[in-house]
């Protein structure tokens, strides 16, 4: 079943809060049968604006995380933009905290959600996701084309890390590493995997290093 046809009716049911819960411990715990502590590896989560408001339930989060063997600057935490945030002083505080635990966040989907620049402004973010669909254009005549130029001139003015997500070709690979897009993923690495089939893919790629 693709995200796209549950996470939204997880997002307005409320069911999103109990399904992270438990995909943070089950991923803590596979995470820790890897080794994933003795690598550089980091794995992102994606949590909703009402979950970075909630300082007691980020807490919870951080203290999962501390208890287990990963390390907190393996995790990062990425804001959906499918829903909005209703206090950003709120959200920025819990922000700051997640980052003084070595926790980086992420804004995912740049330019596609409620207030995308905004947000990098009031919550001092660091990291943004390129959207497939800006992605997409690359090798294309469509005018988002010039909508992802412009994203990735405004992160590279303000030294921030990013990230594409939805790369399926070389060419979007390549066109995206000449405008110093380093950080990749998509079809083209990798589908997405289960848990067994990533074991050998990590451990392969940890063989190579």
């Amino acid at each position: 079943m693709s995200p796209d046809d549950f996470i939204p009716y997880a997002e307005n049911s409320g069911l999103i809060i109990d399904i992270t819960d438990v995909l943070l411990e089950k991923t803590l715990t596979q995470l820790s049968s890897l080794n994933w502590q003795k690598s550089t590896a980091v794995i992102s989560i994606n949590l909703v604006p009402e979950q970075l408001e909630n300082k007691q339930q980020i807490r919870k989060f951080v203290d999962m995380i501390i208890k287990s063997s990963i390390s907190p600057k393996q995790i990062a935490f990425e804001i959906t933009e499918r829903m909005s945030f209703t206090d950003l002083d709120k959200a920025a505080i819990v922000i700051d905290y997640l980052k003084a635990q070595g926790i980086n966040v992420k804004l995912d989907d740049a330019g596609t959600g409620y207030g995308s620049f905004s947000y990098i402004q009031h919550l001092n973010l660091q990291s943004l996701k390129i959207d497939k669909m800006f992605v997409d254009t690359i090798g294309t005549y469509d005018h988002k084309l010039f909508v992802l130029d412009s994203i990735i001139a405004f992160g590279k003015k303000a030294g921030m890390e990013m990230i594409a997500e939805g790369v399926e070709t070389k060419q979007q690979s390549d066109y995206l590493l000449q405008s110093g897009v380093y950080l990749q993923q998509g079809f083209y690495f990798s589908e997405p995997l289960k848990f067994e089939q990533f074991r050998h893919y990590f451990q392969r790629d940890q063989a190579k290093i």
